[in-house]
């Protein structure tokens, strides 16, 4: 069996510049996808996590932080 490499969804941290650090998940359903984000945010708060579906930033974690 060989193994997947390409998925409709993946959750990757990115480092300061912007770049990907980590690649945390590769998945194929939109609302298993939204959920693994969530729980990846919640894993590393500090962290800048995106959801993407193929090239498209679908959630990235930046818009959630309240800037004061």
């Amino acid at each position: 069996m060989k193994t997947r490499t390409h998925f409709a969804h993946s959750i990757d941290m990115l480092d300061v510049a912007g770049e990907i650090q980590e690649h945390l998940a590769g998945v194929e359903d939109y609302m298993l996808a939204v959920t693994v984000w969530h729980e990846a945010i919640a894993r590393w708060p500090k962290a800048t996590i995106i959801l993407r579906q193929g090239a498209r930033v679908v959630h990235d974690s930046r818009r959630l932080r309240v800037v004061k």
